[in-house]
């Protein structure tokens, strides 16, 4: 998965440990579904009036063969715990999606 993973951080100085929990939850979602072709991530620290309690946000899409997944989620003090939440809603949404297209899940 890591070729077709892409992570990008703004306004969060570069971090090994998101980093390392971006490609550890990016490869399980392969594991669950190997038609994942790509997977890009967006980590970003919310400024202003965007924030509303939120501090950080999660941007997740996720390419399978002739559709796209995408999954935001937003969480008030920690960045780990909002790419944890997105990855695991997007288990669900690609669960959802191979079952509805009658998709072996390897």
């Amino acid at each position: 998965m890591h070729k077709q993973l892409e992570i990008v951080l703004r306004g969060i100085p570069a971090s090994g440990a998101l980093e390392h929990r971006i490609g550890d939850e990016a490869e399980k979602l392969k594991g669950l579904c190997a038609r994942v072709r790509s997977c890009q991530v967006l980590v970003e620290v919310q400024q202003g009036e965007k924030r509303r309690g939120a501090q950080f946000a999660v941007r997740l899409v996720i390419a399978l063969p002739g559709t796209e997944i995408v999954v935001n989620r937003e969480h008030s003090d920690d960045a780990l715990t909002a790419v944890r939440e997105a990855f695991a809603a997007a288990a669900l949404q690609v669960t959802d999606h191979m079952r509805r297209h009658d998709t072996a899940p390897r």
